[in-house]
């Protein structure tokens, strides 16, 4: 019995032959995009997307693969989410490079590809590609539908480089899902616990460093320029400081709030009910 042009695509795809690809796609054009009607209408970039193969999607893209309208698998899937889930780094790379658009889409979970290259240690190296694209930067603290960001995600999975370069990006340490979890509660371990919240004091107090070098830059431009600037007195100085304290105080007690393995049981994987 002769097999189907379409069984034979996706089995030449799967084999990683870029020159059976190529002939296969010449001799049936119209079958460029191939959906997988009995795994997910999936088509031929999300197949060879989820498995990493750079070639052959370079290949399916010059023949005009997603030339008009980026592809959707039926969990609404583009190829880029799965490359990211599957850690698929270089063809998550050529995908985002190739069809910025596509880096803000969401499934039908509500996920985008940055909080499913969170979930994946092997696509962490992605996530600063999906947050700098000039056109559709990925947003830091975009929640899915149970309300988890990229960090809680990226804390789920035990990816520390991810917690680092997520929080540079300004992600909120302190955000909270559905069920009223910070990221901070999913640590797997103890040292990640206490890597994390060092994360934390040490952006903060980065940031607060940063408050007080721009204002002595203001203070100094005022004075070569000749303006008034008028000097705070030792009570406002107390007061200033007290206030920084009482932030400090509140990022503390929220720390001390959330889950620690000695104290709390874990929640479970987010989204994981």
């Amino acid at each position: 019995t002769r097999i189907e042009a379409s069984t034979r695509l996706r089995r030449a795809i799967l084999l990683n032959d870029v020159l059976l690809v190529q002939r296969i796609i010449r001799n049936n054009p119209q079958l460029l995009q191939n959906p997988d009607f009995a795994n997910k209408s999936n088509t031929s970039l999300h197949l060879a997307a989820s498995h990493g193969f750079p070639e052959i999607c370079c290949l399916l893209i010059s023949l005009g693969h997603d030339a008009n309208e980026i592809s959707r698998n039926s969990d609404h899937d583009t190829p880029l989410m799965l490359a990211a889930r599957n850690g698929k780094y270089e063809v998550g790379t050529l995908l985002a490079k190739q069809f910025p658009r596509c880096i803000p889409l969401y499934n039908k979970q509500g996920m985008d590809a940055l909080s499913l290259a969170a979930q994946c240690p092997g696509s962490t190296s992605l996530i600063p590609i999906l947050l700098q694209d000039e056109s559709f930067p990925a947003r830091a603290d975009v929640q899915d539908l149970d309300g988890n960001t990229p960090l809680h995600h990226a804390s789920a999975s035990g990816s520390l480089k991810a917690l680092r370069i997520l929080l540079a990006a300004g992600a909120n340490p302190l955000a909270k899902n559905n069920q009223d979890w910070t990221p901070l509660a999913y640590s797997q371990t103890v040292a990640a616990e206490v890597y994390f919240k060092n994360l934390i004091q040490e952006l903060e107090k980065r940031r607060q460093e940063g408050a007080k070098a721009s204002e002595e830059l203001f203070r100094r431009k005022m004075a070569a320029a000749g303006g008034g600037v008028r000097l705070v007195s030792k009570q406002e100085q107390e007061e200033g400081d007290i206030g920084d304290g009482q932030d400090e105080q509140s990022i503390d007690d929220a720390l001390k709030r959330h889950w620690s393995p000695v104290d709390r049981r874990r929640p479970g994987t987010p989204g994981g009910g």
